[in-house]
């Protein structure tokens, strides 16, 4: 598309809606390329939003193709954190813990479908290991090991701040450029034809000539301003914090339970676990489930029998970006000739957000995605009837 070269201060080139890790990853990659007019809007402060509720996991364990390209690139950009983005030895560490991450298999499906995706990962270069039961206790201290058939482990993976990746992200975006308003909700997108051509906010209108929507779990009331679908439902994610009553093992993989969905990783001098609630309702209650969390201890205690001595300290909640698929929506929406959207990252906006920053600045500014082929995760793959391959390693 072709960008006009001279703009007042509310008509930028570019306005995404939302800075979370992913709309600000695609302002520092926009103005990185030299694009600078970009106004980047949000209706809290920046990283408010579900990007810091998250567990901060890093992994390449996908059963989808496309997502183990992405994990990949990111990882490569996360493990070199600092030299990457250009910051300096002052600005804020992403605090990359590579400790691994181990998923224990106990039912025959599961194992035989585990078994292909390492298969696959490795074809891509995934280092990744398959495991006996003992050697899966030797990397995660504690584990019972009654009825693990199997496990996979990927030694460079591990978790990090996202709160630090976002603010490096928006740190060295605005230096190249581009602007935030924070505090600033987005009340309607007013559409002509195939165009949007203002978007009305609380600062005032903002007459944009493309829009990227990176409003997570609440984008799909971005398409319902404008009468197109985007189908992304927001779910909630409980985390649970709990300290522990003995000294800790320096390493511990992310752990999960692939059977029961509860997983754990070490958080400083204790715990962070959590576990999906089967059949949640959609809706954007982000109040801690207390009323789950004994079902989680119960699957903890039953794979960890010390955690029985841990306490409870904390609970939050956050909202997943669902889509059909449990694969992002990167690219133009089918309907309009300007508004974008990258969404519906359904539990790994974090690892991907370096990726989907740079493909994301090569859709808008070379036409296509071309350092990774992500044509499946067109937004139009919902009303063309692509053949789907959904994710099936959702955390």
């Amino acid at each position: 598309m072709e960008l006009k070269t001279q703009k007042s201060k509310p008509s930028p080139q570019v306005l995404i809606i939302g800075a979370g890790i992913v709309g600000c990853s695609i302002a520092y990659h926009l103005t990185l390329r030299g694009l600078r007019d970009v106004l980047v809007v949000e209706q809290n402060t920046i990283a408010s939003g579900a990007s810091c509720r998250a567990a901060g996991g890093i992994r390449q364990q996908f059963s989808n193709p496309t997502n183990i390209r992405m994990a990949q690139y990111s990882l490569d950009f996360f493990e070199n954190f600092k030299a990457r983005l250009g910051l300096d030895e002052n600005d804020g560490d992403l605090d990359f813990q590579q400790v691994g991450y181990l998923f224990l298999l106990t039912k025959e499906r599961d194992w035989q479908a585990f078994q292909e995706h390492t298969a696959l990962q490795r074809r891509l270069g995934v280092e990744v290991r398959v495991l006996t039961a003992p050697e899966a206790a030797e990397l995660s201290p504690g584990l019972n090991q009654t009825g693990i058939l199997g496990a996979t482990f990927t030694p460079r993976d591990g978790h990090g701040s996202q709160h630090e990746v976002i603010q490096g992200f928006a740190r060295q975006a605005r230096q190249q450029g581009a602007r935030f308003w924070e505090n600033c909700a987005v009340t309607a997108l007013k559409r002509h034809n195939r165009r949007i051509i203002e978007v009305q906010t609380t600062n005032g209108p903002v007459r944009p000539d493309l829009i990227i929507g990176c409003a997570g779990a609440w984008s799909g009331r971005l398409g319902q301003m404008t009468g197109v679908d985007i189908p992304v439902r927001p779910l909630r994610r409980n985390l649970y914090y709990a300290e522990a009553t003995a000294p800790l093992p320096p390493h511990i993989p992310v752990t999960v339970d692939v059977e029961t969905g509860f997983y754990f990783r070490r958080e400083g001098a204790g715990y962070l676990f959590g576990e999906i609630r089967p059949r949640q309702p959609v809706g954007f209650d982000t109040s801690p489930d207390w009323d789950w969390l004994s079902t989680v201890v119960e699957h903890a205690i039953e794979r960890v029998p010390a955690f029985e001595n841990l306490q409870i300290r904390n609970a939050w909640a956050g909202l997943y970006d669902s889509s059909p698929d449990n694969n992002a929506l990167i690219g133009a929406v089918p309907e309009l000739d300007n508004f974008y959207v990258a969404t519906g990252f359904s539990d790994h906006g974090l690892l991907q957000s370096p990726a989907t920053g740079l493909l994301m600045s090569e859709i808008i500014l070379d036409g296509a995605a071309h350092t990774i082929d992500i044509s499946e995760f067109s937004p139009a793959r919902f009303q063309q009837g692509d053949d789907l391959m959904p994710e099936r390693v959702i955390i």
